[in-house]
């Protein structure tokens, strides 16, 4: 078997809770025998590298084989996002070692990742001597399902991001036997891929800072935010949960929190949490772990919801999926049903149904999971979707794949300001995305830019966080480094005397501690001497507010307003929360305070 499990990549602790990607030194040439650097034991066995390049960068391999068979893999090199490429590697590794074939499909939801390990595992098996070509006409090896699934359990729940593992856990912790589908091959949905930055009124931090905060100021802002379209009710359960799901993922999930928080505009006051790794995969992976250790709970991969089933009264009493990876349809009988599938915002074809200007020219952060199938399949049973026309953009994304930029966080770190092609300010840094999102979309291209310098980059630890991610935008011109703001205008054809002149402005404003042009409400940081960087980023899809109608139970309201019976949703798959737009970190909040209260009212019918 492989030695690339997931508790290897889990307990490598520092590794990978610092840093948001895996990196393992020590790599053999490629192409030859590396039995030093493997510390292979077994008679005849031999190592040998493979390198391929991934969605971090470099990745190498160590290929084990005994004879003509591979006995072990060895990840020697990568930069692959943790949570997410590791996942889809260690699915990949066990299957190849298992059943002797690179006839494997790569990993939904980890492509480029498991393109990338599949490729230099290849180059290492060439390496050896042994065809990798003949190897891929072997027979097919796909992901098993679960041993010992039960199709008749007391709750389903489909979606498992932050919302379906927080209802999961939550009845599983009842002591009730509960079901979590992904149709992905890995889990984690949006959660996984976002910052995990969660919004808590009140939190300790905010205590020891002086920062004067409470449930209702939370509430306010969220209702404000949404341009008061949100239901208040839902959002009032959103804000009074929040320090208690926030002790629920300390106390029952092991994560852990930055010690400090962070403002994103919108908010009155910093009140946003950071996960250990800056990112939500150090919240997932630990989610993943705790579901690992609860006998009642089954995790079940590659396995797509299809069908709701309901009883002659109604009530939802079952589900009809299909595990894509086997063919293998399951008929779930159960006393209830979740529904955390996530948003739409990776279905083009629906945002527009229900907005034209989200048309396919506008990339999406989000999982190539968040398609809409649960909306679709809710509402052919009489659920009532609300407020489906509220899509949110990101600004600061990446101009190639759409996905959020961390590099972009200095914005919000108070390092950066933002400037157009003119060299020109054009919004203030801290305003909502909504609005600096729109901003973008007038200015010259429809492009945004970044400018900071060292001094400002040395004072986060984005570039330690983030350093496979900023390779990888120097390497593709994105993000320029130069000794003089000239030079770092060059590659984009920006107004360099321009914005000589706007920082030279912005110190001024920095100095006399006030900002005339925009009313800057953060702390104001001078750019003052290189080496200056220079971002580029346009906004991506990242969020739809609307979603299936619920109430304060997490219950699925019909198009009259009645609860359908035994059916429930949390998370971005329910909307009437945001209203038009969502404040950052207010969904990490949501996720869990929602994905909790449908998980135990769901237990409280079995």
């Amino acid at each position: 078997m492989s030695n690339l499990s997931r508790r290897n990549f889990i307990t490598g602790g520092a590794i990978a809770a610092l840093g948001g990607t895996l990196a393992l030194a020590g790599c053999a040439p490629k192409g030859e025998a590396a039995s030093a650097a493997s510390g292979v034991t077994g008679e005849g066995a031999q190592a040998w590298t493979g390198t391929s390049n991934g969605k971090g960068g470099e990745l190498t391999v160590e290929v084990i084989t005994e004879g003509d068979a591979i006995a072990r893999i060895n990840l020697l090199k990568s930069r692959e996002s943790y949570g997410v490429g590791t996942a889809g590697i260690d699915i990949l590794s066990d299957l190849i070692v298992e059943h002797q074939t690179l006839n494997v499909d790569t990993v939904s939801g980890a492509t480029v990742s498991s393109m990338a390990f599949l490729s230099a595992v290849s180059d290492a098996i060439d390496a050896s001597g042994m065809k990798a070509s003949e190897w891929k006409k072997r027979d097919k090896a796909v992901p098993q399902a679960p041993e010992g699934l039960e199709t008749d359990v007391d709750v389903v729940v489909v979606g498992a991001g932050g919302a379906g593992y927080a209802a999961a856990l939550t009845v599983a912790e009842a002591g009730k036997k509960v079901v979590l589908l992904e149709k992905l091959g890995i889990t984690g949905g949006d959660t996984i891929l976002s910052g995990g930055a969660m919004a808590v009124p009140g939190n300790w931090f905010q205590r020891k800072e002086g920062i004067d905060d409470s449930v209702e100021r939370m509430a306010e802002d969220m209702i404000v935010g949404g341009d008061h379209v949100g239901d208040p009710d839902l959002v009032n359960v959103i804000c009074n949960g929040a320090y208690n799901a926030m002790e629920w993922l300390i106390f029952e999930g092991g994560v852990a929190w930055q010690p400090y928080e962070r403002f994103f505009g919108g908010h009155s006051v910093s009140r946003s949490l950071i996960p250990e790794g800056n990112e939500g995969s150090g919240i997932i992976c630990k989610l993943d772990k705790r579901a690992e250790a609860l006998k009642t709970l089954k995790v079940c991969r590659n396995t797509k919801a299809e069908e709701l089933v309901q009883d002659a009264s109604g009530a939802v009493v079952g589900l009809k999926a299909t595990n894509t990876a086997t063919g293998e349809s399951y008929d779930f009988k159960a006393k209830a049903v979740i529904l955390a599938a996530g948003g739409f915002g990776s279905n083009v074809e629906m945002r527009m149904q229900y907005n034209p200007e989200m048309d396919e020219k506008i990339l999406s952060t989000d999982s190539v999971g968040a398609t809409g199938d649960c909306h679709v399949m809710a509402e052919k049973i009489g659920a009532n979707l609300i407020d489906m026309q509220y899509i949110q953009t990101y600004p600061t994304c990446d101009m190639q794949t759409g996905a959020l930029l961390y590099v972009g966080n200095m914005r919000l770190e108070n390092r950066a300001i933002c400037i157009n092609k003119e060299g020109d300010r054009f919004v203030e840094e801290m305003e909502r995305r909504d609005v600096i999102s729109n901003a973008i979309k007038e200015q010259t291209d429809g492009v945004g830019y970044m400018i900071f310098n060292q001094d400002g980059l040395d004072h986060t630890d984005i570039a330690t966080v983030n350093a496979a991610e900023m390779d990888g935008l120097i390497g593709r011109n994105q993000l320029v480094k130069a000794d003089t703001i000239a030079e770092a205008c060059e590659p984009f054809g920006i107004d360099a005397a321009e914005l000589e002149k706007t920082v030279e402005t912005w110190n001024g404003y920095c100095k006399d501690g006030a900002d005339p042009d925009f009313n800057y409400r953060a702390a104001l940081n001078p750019i003052e001497g290189g080496p200056y960087y220079i971002l580029a980023y346009k906004p991506s899809v990242h969020y739809t507010m609307g979603g299936l109608h619920i109430n304060t139970d997490a219950q699925v309201l019909d198009s009259d307003g009645a609860p359908i019976p035994g059916l429930f949703a949390a998370g971005e798959q329910a909307g009437h929360k945001m209203g038009t737009n969502r404040l950052g970190s207010c969904s990490i909040t949501d996720v869990f305070v929602f994905g909790r209260v449908a998980g135990a009212n769901a237990a409280a019918l079995a």
